[in-house]
């Protein structure tokens, strides 16, 4: 008995290190991919790295000499080193392969520093210099114009305004450009306000400061917020005298709030709030109570601009165009996902998303699944070259997080369940997508909210078919707004009632009054390393094989 159960072990234990290797080869064998891993593992490393050598400015120079430096020599050294001393000897073949091994993951790992140093500095730099000079900043008033440079948050009690500011700002000496710093302004909640809207200011700025446990100041210098004014004196200028920012952009905005003011006028409270937040990824109010259920019940990716409701729109493309071939279906879902994020007015977030979206779409067009092991570390490089600070962006990782629980937990899951049920399209349209998302975007979920509730995957799944067929009644009942109001009545009433669920299953969670885990700061990177570990232990040893045609290294594992 204990000798089966000791070959069995072993022979799981085989089978574990044999997929490993294979994916270690198949990593190494594809330079690019190996390239990008690291450079998003070690972008966050060299970010902190040089934001603790910029707090020490006396010898911040030097060090970032070194830091260019070090990585340049090793990049060097080991590309000599593998030219001249490796490929030619003939010693032995584990010593030279592993050797040789360590020499290439030296040169890339140095190639992805060096990168990373050379794109992170001056934005890094940038914030060092104006927060060493924030007292001066702060220290009197001050008047400038700028322009609402993002959509108006609102919130209970005041609305918030993102500026740019149009001027650079003198101080007694000390320059303020106007192009190192944007503002967030606070204001009661009775103004109104639309992007683009050109305004002068008057007020004193403040330095963003931390509470609990949370960052702000972090939170607020990785969008270039570095500055708050509370409550200024504002004069603003008519549209249609001046309008400042993207074109583009402002009149998808605009496009964007008629729609919703078409929603405010059919449906009340929170079904209203509900069907633009999950339609547009529009930030809305809800009362305090029906806020804290959605959190309790792990559902407010849905109702935010999170990038997750693209992953259900990709969901519910695949069912709504199944009866097409699927090439087509592929081509029709890029077409929608597209159209939903100029709908969002260009969202940063759900834009992004849309990208990675697309990323995986167009791999699965051209029939090769395994280059969506290539496309999405490549995608999240190039997402970290344009923008380094988005590795922090909790909503750039929760729709990283998302699409890889639907390309690598789901095939998992729809394998185990064909051994155990032979049909089962529920659980492979619902419960299996909302699971593979819900489980990969629990570290990230962990990590920013510092709580863990259980409810959260039931809940997701009972909630999903209701969030697919609103957000497609919703756009079509937005359509018959403007061409036959009275059957857009008649789907209005059908989205009311599909919210209204979606109300009484928050509520009811909430009500439970238990399921929800607040986690010590101490214990999250501990309980989100093992998360991290299992995930990649359960789809190194349970992916299928039968999708890695082209892998040809775990294929022979």
């Amino acid at each position: 008995m204990h000798i089966k159960m000791f070959h069995r072990v072993r022979g799981r234990l085989e089978k574990f290190f044999n997929r490993v290797v294979g994916v270690a080869r198949y990593i190494f064998d594809y330079k690019i991919l190996l390239f990008s891993i690291l450079y998003i593992v070690l972008n966050p490393c060299v970010i902190f790295l040089l934001r603790n050598i910029l707090q020490r400015s006396s010898i911040g120079f030097f060090e970032l000499l070194l830091s260019i430096l070090i990585p340049v020599s090793l990049l060097i050294l080991s590309k000599i080193f593998l030219w001249k001393f490796i490929e030619p000897t003939k010693m032995g073949q584990k010593y030279r392969v592993g050797v040789f091994t360590f020499f290439v993951l030296a040169k890339y790992a140095s190639l992805a520093v060096l990168i990373s140093v050379v794109w992170s500095w001056p934005v890094l730099f940038n914030e060092s210099s104006v927060l060493k000079d924030a007292e001066s900043f702060t220290d009197s008033s001050t008047s400038f114009n700028m322009y609402i440079s993002e959509e108006v948050e609102e919130k209970h009690r005041k609305i918030l305004l993102t500026a740019t500011l149009l001027e650079d700002l003198n101080f007694g000496g000390k320059m303020l450009s106007k192009n190192s710093s944007k503002v967030l302004i606070k204001l009661p909640n009775f103004y109104d306000f639309s992007i683009g809207q050109v305004c002068k200011v008057s007020g004193q700025l403040s330095v963003p400061e931390n509470f609990d446990d949370f960052d702000y100041q972090k939170y607020l210098g990785n969008k270039k917020i570095f500055f708050l004014m509370d409550a200024p004196q504002i004069e603003c200028q008519k549209l249609t005298e001046v309008r400042k920012g993207n074109f583009i952009r402002n009149i998808l905005v605009d496009f964007k709030m008629k729609m919703v003011g078409y929603v405010d006028q059919v449906l009340n409270e929170p079904q209203s709030s509900l069907l633009v937040g999950i339609l547009f990824g529009q930030k809305r109010l809800f009362s305090n109570s029906f806020e804290e259920a959605t959190r309790i019940s792990g559902v407010s990716h849905i109702i935010s601009a999170s990038g997750y409701n693209v992953t259900i729109l990709i969901i519910a493309i695949n069912k709504v165009f199944f009866f097409l071939p699927k090439k087509s279906k592929v081509i029709a879902g890029l077409i929608v996902i597209w159209l939903y994020c100029i709908l969002s007015g260009l969202s940063t977030s759900i834009v992004r998303a849309t990208i990675m979206g697309s990323v995986s779409m167009i791999a699965l067009l051209f029939g090769r699944s395994s280059s969506v092991h290539i496309s999405i570390p490549l995608v999240s490089f190039l997402f970290l070259l344009l923008n380094p600070m988005a590795i922090s962006d909790v909503g750039f990782l929760l729709s990283l997080s998302a699409l890889l629980g639907l390309v690598y937990l789901l095939p998992i899951f729809v394998q185990m369940r064909e051994k155990v049920f032979k049909k089962a399209a529920f659980l492979d349209e619902y419960i299996l997508p909302t699971l593979s998302c819900t489980l990969t975007t629990l570290p990230v979920s962990i990590l920013t909210f510092k709580t863990f509730t259980i409810w959260s995957v039931l809940v997701n799944a009972l909630i999903l078919p209701i969030v697919e067929s609103t957000m497609l009644f919703g756009f079509l009942a937005i359509i018959f707004f403007l061409l036959f109001k009275p059957f857009s009545y008649i789907l209005f009433s059908v989205i009311n009632v599909q919210l209204k669920c979606f109300e009484v299953v928050v509520m009811f969670v909430k009500e439970i009054g238990v399921g929800q885990f607040d986690i010590e700061r101490r214990f999250l990177p501990f309980l989100v390393s093992i998360l991290l570990l299992f995930f990649v232990v359960l789809v190194i040893y349970f992916f299928p094989l039968e999708n890695e045609k082209y892998n040809y290294y775990l294929k022979n594992s």
